[in-house]
């Protein structure tokens, strides 16, 4: 496993599937997601009319029974307020409707994106079984990911990592940056479900482990641009 530097691997449970917290949880969860995605609505429709149906793009992939088990991650990635767009990115990989939206997002970007460093499953030797066509697929949108979180760095910087407190053995306590665990697994959801359509069997823990190094990766990535846009500044 790559490096994590000064980032905390989140190594806490997976979130369940939907189904096996109460009916209260479930409704209050989905009520904030409705009220999440009802105030980017009107976000984007402040922002950019081309932009509107972002949202409506999530509600009608939340609405496919086979997506129910992504419904929390999705909500809590919006209550941490991670762009929109960045979320259709991860989701592109098993919707056409997300996919279609970033490839046009991407190819609107004026002045171009600046150069990405992703994360590759070639020659991994824990994703060695794959063919090598699926291996394309999962590069192109480890690709994707960072495409779109770099159009943007500051604003996914800012939400991609937080700060919180953390206590050791002995009793005493750091500051430790975090990435974001609700999209890093959301993340390896979208992977494993991507490659159970595949036909191919993998472990969420493995998926999560790999796409918590993407993350890592791509935060040191958007780090450096936004340093060398304050020296440019």
């Amino acid at each position: 496993m790559a490096d994590s530097g000064d980032f905390e691997l989140f190594s806490g449970p997976a979130p369940k599937e939907a189904g096996e917290g109460s009916d209260e949880q479930f409704s209050e969860e989905m009520k904030r997601t409705q009220q999440a995605l009802a105030q980017l609505q009107k976000e984007e429709g402040q922002a950019k009319a081309s932009d509107h149906n972002l949202a409506l793009i999530l509600v009608n992939f939340l609405s496919q029974p086979e997506n129910t088990d992504l419904f929390l991650l999705i909500s809590r990635s919006l209550a941490q307020d991670i762009p929109s767009e960045l979320i259709l990115a991860v989701i592109s990989l098993i919707d056409k409707n997300a996919s279609d939206k970033i490839k046009g997002y991407l190819e609107s970007a004026e002045g171009g994106i600046p150069e990405t460093k992703a994360l590759t499953v070639s020659g991994r030797k824990d994703f060695q079984s794959l063919s090598p066509e699926i291996k394309k697929k999962i590069d192109e949108w480890v690709g994707k990911i960072n495409q779109v979180a770099v159009k943007k760095p500051h604003r996914s910087l800012e939400s991609l990592v937080t700060t919180k407190r953390s206590n050791d053995p002995v009793g005493s306590w750091k500051m430790v940056r975090e990435i974001s665990p609700s999209l890093v697994q959301l993340s390896a959801f979208v992977l494993r479900n991507f490659l159970t359509g595949q036909k191919v069997g993998h472990e969420l823990e493995q998926l999560q482990a790999f796409m918590q190094e993407v993350f890592v990766n791509l935060v040191r990535h958007l780090e450096e641009l936004v340093e060398k846009q304050k020296k440019i500044g």
